[in-house]
């Protein structure tokens, strides 16, 4: 990177964020609002609690965080414990890393069945986790998904993660948008054009559940 600024030469980062001590190394970052992403699925949590009725119940949680330290787990854990911390009827009973892996997920899932008795949401901090997740309920002898006892949700929104939801498995997705090109190319041509440009740019990001119309959705999507 410096090597590349004594050159003259810009440098965009796109998805993982890197720790410099100069940040005038790179010209800027694109990429996804983990936080944010967090923040949304546990707001949705709340809201499907309330429109189920359960919104003052008792709620036991648990979470399958990704890879510990990496940009997506920590800004995830971060947004998901943002909303927690409003709900005084909401206990996190468990986090363990199911490192972005569907073979940890299920792992992971196995010893919190074996653990606690009566978990009601599964926090998964990918899509492959999830997957893992819901094999391990259903080998269980519970159930998941909206017609389930359990809610499962995760992130990322992946093909797979449609279907589940298609399937009944899964309760909702949220987006982690690949589609960084776009965003990519208009900066580029803002710079050979001498604009100044944010260093910080989210890309749009959505989240999807059960409610929606899938089929549809997912033929129009790019992954």
């Amino acid at each position: 990177m410096e090597e590349a600024k004594e050159a003259g030469i810009p440098v965009i980062l796109s998805d993982r964020q890197m720790k410099v001590s100069d940040d005038s190394l790179y010209e800027c970052w694109v990429g996804g609002n983990f936080i944010k992403e967090g923040e949304t699925a546990g707001q949705w949590v709340a809201d499907y609690l309330e429109e189920k009725g359960r919104g003052e119940e008792e709620i036991n949680l648990v979470t399958i965080q990704g890879t510990i330290g990496a940009s997506a787990q920590v800004g995830r854990t971060e947004g998901f414990g943002n909303i927690v911390e409003q709900h005084d009827n909401w206990k996190m009973l468990d986090m363990q890393s199911g490192e972005f892996t569907q073979a940890k997920g299920q792992e992971v899932m196995e010893s919190f069945l074996k653990s606690y008795d009566d978990i009601d949401v599964v926090v998964c901090e990918n899509d492959n986790e999830a997957f893992g997740a819901i094999d391990a309920i259903k080998a269980a002898g519970k159930t998941c998904g909206p017609e389930g006892d359990i809610i499962v949700i995760s992130f990322d929104s992946v093909k797979a993660a449609f279907e589940a939801m298609i399937a009944g498995d899964l309760n909702a997705t949220f987006e982690c948008n690949p589609l960084h090109g776009p965003r990519v190319d208009e900066i580029i041509k803002k710079l050979e054009a001498g604009e100044e440009v944010e260093k910080i740019q989210y890309v749009d990001e959505a989240y999807f559940d059960t409610s929606m119309d899938l089929e549809s959705i997912m033929a129009e999507r790019a992954y």
